[in-house]
């Protein structure tokens, strides 16, 4: 059904360059959620081809990378689509994973640009358990003690479901001896 629209839109007579560019990033998104990766990829390059200054297109560059684990690409991405003019329309997800990326290559100056990207995030939604457990990560490697147990403590509060990030967290707390309240 969702393929049978979309075509329509595309045959549809009022089209423009914008249209057909919000035609492939949709069809794009489309077989993101399927999984179907290749599909998605030449579907993205045909709206590169109609638009290259979408942030919308390369937010969505980033996902298919982060999806296929290629995280040199989705922070590349992730840049992109920040730095350009116009907010792309998932600017909450772009950022918490460009905080996540930065945060997995534990270097310190990436540090920094993690906790600002992943603040940003919280700015945008501050109800995200996953975004205050990558902020308590932060504060944990940083030495911030009452932030990290701050971080940590909204985290739970927001009920984490992500079972390996909250087991990276306290393996991290008992490393460096606090950031659980419950210590």
């Amino acid at each position: 059904m969702s393929q049978r629209t979309l075509a329509l839109e595309l045959l549809s007579p009022d089209r423009g360059d914008s249209s057909i560019s919000s035609y492939h990033l949709a069809l794009a998104r489309f077989h993101l959620l399927r999984g179907e990766h290749d599909s998605a990829e030449a579907t993205l390059e045909e709206a590169l081809i109609h638009n290259i200054q979408n942030p919308d297109t390369w937010a969505l560059w980033g996902h298919l990378h982060h999806a296929r684990a290629d995280y040199a690409q989705a922070q590349s991405c992730y840049e992109r689509t920040l730095d350009s003019v116009l907010d792309a329309s998932d600017t909450h997800s772009v950022y918490l994973r460009l905080g996540s990326i930065y945060l997995q290559d534990r270097e310190l100056e990436e540090l920094s640009e993690a906790e600002e990207a992943l603040t940003e995030a919280n700015a945008l939604n501050n109800r995200n358990p996953e975004v205050w457990a990558y902020l308590c990560l932060v504060c944990l490697q940083t030495g911030r003690k009452l932030e990290a147990e701050q971080s940590y403590k909204y985290a739970m509060k927001m009920n984490l479901q992500k079972e390996s990030l909250l087991q990276e967290i306290h393996d991290l707390q008992s490393r460096v001896g606090f950031g659980n309240p419950s210590f």
